[in-house]
């Protein structure tokens, strides 16, 4: 009985510590207002003041009878309590403001390169470098994506760094990725040879990256009812590194991306074509067998290309001794 009346305050405390826990994530999540940011105030209680302001340099907004107050670094909970403590002086009646934000302007990226739709985007919150340039259309045909750099904007202002993309592709493990801050510019090069080819025919198609082992890597229209079988086999098919077993398709969400890999060398086995569906803005990436696994595959076809040969011509000798 004791031990119970102790783990009471024990989980209590607990529980607190959860709780508080949770509401720091949601605090961290909040957005925070920038510089060229479009908001919108309205007051339901007297429409006549709703407008709607960019925030300047210095981090203001201009209002209806409250004239400039400042935006920049406040949470939208925070800009509409001051914007109403501050109207209320001049009319009692105001009680409430809503504030919502029309253009995430400070929290933009610029792409450019070897991308379909090269430009600035805006995001609530900026995704990571291949949700970035997905956005931007995708990668066109030549496109390394090996060397993809990034050019810091703000903290070590035009700092370069190249990022292996193919690789975290590949993986599937995007969490090694830089994360990109507001202004930065992305640049996706492309082969000397092929950086002024590649077609905009599919600028106006539904689309999915195809990526890894695979004889065409690059970017192929899909249909509604696009299987995994078909985006493999308008990219050629699979190498002779490809591990079919870990197949993965990053499938394609608002901000992020859910991984599924797919055993298409089970169904082979099975005999049964996989009908994985996939979808616009999906990305498909086979990867390549281990090491130890594609020694060994290539040391056993060695073994059974020597073997044959080996027992033809054994057969071939006692053919000619008959």
């Amino acid at each position: 009985m004791p031990r119970s009346r102790r783990s009471g305050p024990v989980g209590f405390v607990i529980i607190l510590i959860c709780l508080g826990l949770f509401a720091a994530q949601a605090v961290a999540l909040e957005y925070v207002i920038g510089v060229d940011d479009v908001i919108r105030v309205s007051f339901w209680q007297q429409p006549d003041l709703n407008t709607v302001s960019r925030v300047r340099q210095d981090g203001r907004i201009s209002l209806p009878v409250v004239g400039d107050i400042q935006a920049a670094g406040l949470t939208i909970d925070q800009l509409e309590e001051n914007i109403v403590g501050e109207i209320t002086i001049y009319n009692a009646i105001i009680s409430q403001a809503r504030v919502e934000i029309i253009e995430y302007n400070s929290q933009r990226v610029f792409v450019t390169g070897e991308v379909y739709r090269p430009g600035k985007y805006t995001f609530e919150f900026i995704p990571n470098l291949w949700e970035v340039i997905r956005e931007a259309g995708g990668p066109r045909e030549g496109a390394m994506l090996g060397e993809v750099t990034i050019i810091r904007a703000q903290e070590g202002a035009g700092e370069k760094m190249t990022v292996n993309l193919s690789q975290a592709l590949e993986s599937g493990d995007f969490s090694r990725l830089p994360a990109l801050k507001p202004g930065d510019t992305v640049i996706v090069p492309g082969r000397p040879s092929e950086a002024a080819g590649g077609t905009i025919d599919m600028l106006g198609r539904s689309v999915v990256f195809v990526y890894g082992q695979v004889v065409r890597p690059g970017v192929y229209p899909v249909e509604e009812t696009s299987t995994l079988l078909q985006v493999l086999t308008q990219a050629g098919g699979v190498t002779d590194q490809a591990d079919l077993s870990k197949i993965r398709v990053l499938v394609g969400q608002e901000r992020t991306s859910s991984v599924v890999v797919v055993d298409v060398q089970e169904h082979i086995s099975r005999g049964d074509p996989p009908d994985f569906p996939v979808h616009a803005g999906d990305t498909v990436v086979v990867p390549k067998r281990s090491g130890l696994w594609h020694n060994v595959w290539n040391g056993t076809t060695q073994f059974l290309t020597f073997t044959s040969g080996v027992v033809g011509f054994i057969y071939l000798i006692d053919w000619l001794r008959d």
